[in-house]
């Protein structure tokens, strides 16, 4: 096997559907701003602010029936604090309160997807797809004031992404699925 192959399989990823919780209008255009700002500042991919509340496997069931069955959704989440990681999609976030409620919906995916695994919501919408370091995404966080302290959160978009994502140009290969 040439080195140029075996490294072509090493990069080869497993794609998932991921459940994505979406903020109210208002809000979304306040972390539109940021995501923007910040992937202009660092060279980084742009992508909708979302809450990730379900991931399936690619093969799973069909996300037009999930939401259907779901139906509405209206879900207001308080913000914890603004953190940083070094994961990649967590370079920079909000991170939200626990929700009991939150829960709830995505336990009613799971059940309704017929997934084995239940997935455990880790609250928290993204503001930077990036590797930075420690100090960078410190100083960003210290620096970033939120117009509020609760996030209204009114629909469910369903996307096709790598799992994990790790770069940039995975980012850009989402693809939705439904709205």
């Amino acid at each position: 096997m040439t080195g140029a192959l075996a490294r072509g399989q090493m990069t080869e990823k497993v794609h998932a559907i991921a459940y994505w919780l979406l903020p109210e209008a208002a809000a979304r255009e306040v972390f539109l701003r940021e995501i923007r700002r910040r992937a202009r500042q660092f060279g980084a991919p742009l992508f909708e602010p979302h809450v990730t509340i379900f991931i399936a496997p690619e093969n799973s069931g069909a996300p037009l029936e999930v939401l259907r069955e779901l139906g509405p959704v209206d879900i207001e989440l308080a913000i914890h604090s603004i953190r940083f990681s070094e994961q990649f999609t967590k370079t920079l976030f909000v991170q939200f309160e626990r929700n009991s409620v939150l829960q709830q919906l995505g336990d009613a995916i799971w059940r309704t997807e017929g997934a084995r695994n239940r997935y455990l919501i880790d609250p928290h919408l993204s503001l930077l797809y990036a590797k930075l370091p420690s100090k960078t995404k410190q100083r960003l966080a210290d620096n970033i004031r939120l117009p509020f302290r609760k996030v209204g959160f009114t629909s469910i978009c369903v996307m096709r992404c790598a799992r994990p994502t790790t770069r940039a140009i995975e980012v850009e290969q989402w693809k939705l699925l439904a709205p």
